[in-house]
């Protein structure tokens, strides 16, 4: 299996994106296709995704999002599942506050390191940019995990059932590309 990462996603993308997260995550949790796209065409910055023998393998959001949607995130008291398009910061509003909001690998794509190759594809993007945080919003174990292995301090429980994890951009950055 080849993996590489997708040069320029089209909405058929985002539709496998809604079935492969349906693997690990309930509905309720899932940005639908049509809006994630929407997201993507006035910011494409915002997802990466990978591919192997032509079918998407996994896929990366990560984005700058407004200091007080930050802040929410960070208290536990904002469920991204209702995150609007103001909410996502523009690239000029800096320095940059990220949002690590998901990570979806397929099972046999997870030992060819397509994480790895995900995160760093991303974290190249604002490479650019003054980012200063990241924070991440786990509603599986599995998340929990990530974001433990990868350097996040857990912060709190959501008030929507979730763990809340945060670190530097630097220290995210170095754990990314395994400095």
């Amino acid at each position: 299996m080849n993996i590489r990462i997708i040069p320029e996603l089209n909405y058929r993308h985002f539709e496998e994106m809604e079935a492969l997260e349906l693997q690990f995550y309930d509905a309720a949790f899932i940005t639908p296709p049509r809006e994630a796209w929407s997201w993507y065409e006035r910011y494409p910055h915002t997802a990466i995704a990978a591919e192997a023998d032509g079918r998407l393998v996994g896929f990366v959001n990560l984005f700058p999002i407004k200091p007080a949607v930050y802040k929410a995130i960070q208290a536990g008291k904002f469920n991204d599942h209702f995150m609007e398009m103001d909410d996502v910061a523009d690239l000029s509003e800096t320095p940059l506050h990220m949002f690590l909001s998901c990570v979806v690998v397929a099972q046999e794509a997870r030992a060819l390191g397509t994480t790895r190759q995900l995160l760093k594809a991303a974290v190249r993007q604002y490479a650019d940019y003054p980012c200063v945080g990241v924070v991440t919003d786990n509603v599986t174990a599995d998340g929990c995990t990530f974001s433990e292995r990868y350097g996040f301090t857990r912060r709190c429980r959501s008030d929507h059932n979730s763990w809340v994890y945060e670190q530097s951009w630097e220290d995210f950055r170095q754990a990314v590309e395994g400095k």
